[in-house]
């Protein structure tokens, strides 16, 4: 399950993406819109709708939450510096659901709330997703890129805080509808 569809700003990450998961699995089961808005109460199919997406997703939260967070993942949040960042990421391979468990890890344990932003760029508009988990000034980073020309694949890429970019300029070039090339001069960390 990919939550990369909406953009939001320093949210508890897991009350997020329970609702979001929730809110579609209505949708997808036909729960009508003026129920979904409070216009009408909700019927006794749509309740059940309700309460079996609301199992689905405490099932799949319990399912990322046991997911082993790699220590130099966790390592991450406990420096400031751009060389020991680079060096605990050097030839890391993530998958998005470790990513996801790292989030979820970083909130209840360190208090990083998530940000997410969403940049449409390129003739094919290939959707951009960043991840930002912040506290207090300390903030990292994680957005996909197309990997090659074709825009089938992407790439994960990593900055944080210690990487001499302000937050903002950061999100504004996200949002911008460029590519983020503007970037690629801050040594990024791309994943394989």
């Amino acid at each position: 399950m990919v939550f990369n569809d909406r953009e939001f700003e320093k949210e508890n990450p897991i009350k997020r993406y329970g609702n979001d998961f929730i809110v579609k699995q209505m949708i997808l089961n036909g729960v009508p819109k003026e129920e979904m808005t409070g216009k009408k109460e909700l019927t006794t199919t749509s309740d059940e709708i309700f309460k079996s997406a609301h199992l689905l997703w405490l099932k799949l939260k319990s399912d990322f939450q046991k997911i082993k967070v790699p220590e130099n993942l966790m390592q991450l949040l406990k420096t400031d510096k751009k060389k020991d960042q680079e060096k605990l990421l050097d030839g890391f391979l993530l998958p998005l659901e470790t990513l996801t468990s790292f989030i979820f890890t970083a909130y209840h344990e360190f208090g990083y709330t998530l940000s997410q932003y969403i940049s449409e760029f390129s003739k094919k508009e290939f959707k951009s997703v960043a991840r930002i988990i912040d506290c207090g000034e300390h903030w990292h980073c994680f957005f996909t890129t197309p990997k090659d020309s074709t825009e089938e694949k992407t790439q994960l890429h990593y900055l944080s805080s210690a990487f001499g970019i302000k937050r903002d300029d950061l999100v504004k070039q996200i949002k911008s509808s460029e590519s983020l090339s503007n970037l690629d001069n801050l040594s990024l960390i791309t994943f394989q």
